[in-house]
C-alpha cells in the first residue's frame, strides 16, 4: 500500500520528525494532491501553500480555487501568492521554468520561516527523478547531476521520491481524489514534456521494468558522490591554504599532476567556476595577472599559487572622519589619535599604521573606493602617479583593487589605506602633532 511505503520513506530517509510542521506545497495536480491525502491520513501537522504564477490565464485562476478548497475540505491553513512570473523571468533574463522555480522556492523559505514550519514538501516522484537524470545527462554534468534530486535538501523534503507515476495515478483513482490537469504538461515545448512522452515510453517498450536498474544506479551515484565528496575534502585539508577570504592553491600541486583536473574542478566548484574555465587554467599557469571570474569569485594566476577571492561588490558610500573621531568600525576597522610630537620622531614602520602631519590635513577625511584617474604622490617621491599604476606596479589583483579604500583630505588623497602614504602628508623634523591612523 502506497501510504506504508510512504511512511517508511520518510523513516528511512529521516525527513522529519512525527511532530514537526510540514509546509505542503501544492498545484492541484494528481502528485501534490496524492501528498496531501498521505499527510493527511498519516496525522501529520500540515498547511497547504499554492503559488499561481498567472501563467495560463483562466486555467491559473481555477488550480488556485481548487486548491483553496482542497485546504477547506481538509480544514487545513491555507496559504497562496500570485506572482508576475513572466516579468521576473523578463527582469533576470531566465526562461520562464526557472523563474517559476526561483519565485516558489524563495517564498517557500519565507514563508516556513514566518509561519515556523520546519520544512515543505514538493511532490516529486520517482519518474521526475528519470527525467531529471535524462535532462542533465543532456545538457552536460557531473556525478551530482547525475544521481538527480534529493529526498532532503535543505528546508525541503520529497517523501513520494520513492514512488512511481504509475503508483500515485494507482492509488487517486482508487481512493477517488479529484486533481487538475495542467494542460502544459501535454506540450512537448518542454524539454521535461519531450523525455517523459518520448524517451520513457521508448524503455519501457524495451524493458518494462527499467525503473529497477534506475533505482540501482542512483543509489550507486550517491554512494559516488559521497566518495568522491570525501577524497576531495581530504584533498583539500591537504593542498589549500587559506589566508581571510583568500582560497591559495599552489600552482606546483597541477605542475607536477599532484592534482587532476577533474579534482580542480571539484575543488572550484563551489565557488561558481564552470569546467570550460577550469580546463583552460593549466594552460595559464605561468601566466601571472591572469584571472577567470564566475558570477562570484575570482581565480587569479600568481607567481605561485591560484589566487579565489569573493568579488568586491561596487561601493559608491563614502564615509566622514571628523577631527574628535576616536574609532570606526565601518567600512573598516581603524583607530585615530593625535600625539604631541617629540624632539626625534620615529617612524613606525608597518603598512597598517599611518603618520601624519596633523596641520596639513583638511577636515573632514573621507574614507572611499578608489576611482579611475585617482592619483596621488607616493611616499618618497615628488611626481604624480595614477593609483591604478601603482595598484599595477604592487601586482594587486583584481580582488585586492576592489576591496582596497583611500583615505583622502580635501581634494587630495592622504593614504592607500594599508599600502602608502602620500608623501605630501608625512611628518617632517618640525611637525608639530602627528595624527596617527591604525588598520585594525
Amino acid at each position: 500500500m502506497l501510504r506504508t511505503k510512504f511512511l517508511d520513506y520518510i523513516h528511512e530517509q529521516a525527513l522529519f520528525e512525527a511532530d514537526d510542521k510540514i509546509l505542503l506545497t501544492v498545484s492541484g495536480g494528481i502528485d501534490s494532491v496524492v501528498m496531501s491525502e498521505l499527510f493527511v491520513k498519516s496525522n501529520f501537522k500540515v498547511a497547504i501553500a499554492h503559488c499561481n504564477f498567472k501563467l495560463r490565464g483562466e486555467e491559473s485562476e481555477l488550480d488556485a480555487v481548487f486548491v483553496r478548497v482542497l485546504a477547506e475540505k481538509y480544514a487545513l491553513p491555507y496559504f497562496e501568492k500570485s506572482f508576475d512570473t513572466e516579468k521576473y523571468a523578463s527582469q533576470k533574463k531566465i526562461t520562464i521554468q526557472e523563474a517559476a522555480r526561483a519565485l516558489r522556492y524563495q517564498w517557500f523559505e519565507t514563508l516556513i520561516k514566518r509561519q515556523n514550519f520546519r520544512y515543505f514538501a514538493t511532490a516529486h516522484h520517482f519518474d521526475d527523478q528519470i527525467e531529471t537524470f535524462f535532462i542533465n545527462l543532456y545538457r552536460g554534468t557531473g556525478v551530482k547531476g547525475l544521481r538527480g534530486i534529493q529526498p532532503k535538501a535543505g528546508n525541503c523534503v520529497r517523501p513520494l521520491l520513492f514512488a512511481t507515476r504509475d503508483e500515485i495515478t494507482a492509488y487517486a483513482r482508487k481512493q477517488n481524489l479529484q486533481f487538475r490537469e495542467d494542460s502544459s504538461n501535454r506540450s512537448d515545448k518542454y524539454l521535461r514534456n519531450r523525455i517523459r512522452h518520448t524517451i520513457i515510453p521508448a524503455m519501457e517498450s524495451v524493458k518494462k521494468d527499467f525503473r529497477t536498474g534506475f533505482q540501482k544506479t542512483f543509489e550507486l551515484l550517491t554512494k559516488t558522490e559521497i566518495f568522491i565528496n570525501e577524497e576531495i575534502s581530504r584533498l583539500r585539508k591537504k593542498i589549500i591554504l587559506t589566508d581571510g577570504e583568500l582560497i591559495k592553491l599552489p600552482i606546483s600541486e597541477l605542475k607536477n599532476r599532484s592534482v587532476t583536473a577533474f579534482q580542480l574542478y571539484e575543488i572550484l566548484k563551489p565557488y561558481g567556476f564552470g569546467m570550460d574555465a577550469i580546463m583552460k587554467i593549466p594552460e595559464t599557469l605561468d601566466k601571472t595577472g591572469k584571472f577567470f571570474l564566475s558570477e562570484t569569485h575570482q581565480l587569479n594566476i600568481d607567481r605561485d599559487f591560484l589566487i579565489i577571492s569573493p568579488l568586491g561588490t561596487e561601493n559608491n558610500e563614502t564615509f566622514y572622519i571628523n577631527v574628535e573621531t576616536k574609532r570606526i568600525e565601518k567600512p573598516v576597522t581603524m583607530g585615530f589619535e593625535k600625539v604631541k610630537s617629540p624632539g626625534a620622531i620615529k617612524i613606525i614602520q608597518d603598512n597598517h599604521v599611518a603618520q601624519l602631519d596633523f596641520d596639513k590635513l583638511e577636515f573632514p577625511l573621507i574614507l572611499r573606493k578608489w576611482k579611475k584617474g585617482d592619483v596621488f604622490v607616493p611616499l618618497g617621491m615628488t611626481g604624480r602617479k595614477k593609483v591604478s599604476d601603482f595598484f599595477s606596479d604592487e601586482k594587486f589583483a583584481l580582488y585586492k583593487k576592489q576591496n582596497t579604500w583611500l583615505l583622502t583630505s580635501g581634494k587630495n588623497i592622504v593614504w592607500i589605506v594599508g599600502h602608502r602614504i602620500d608623501n605630501r602628508f608625512k611628518i617632517v623634523k618640525n611637525t608639530k602633532t602627528i595624527y596617527k591612523i591604525t588598520l585594525k
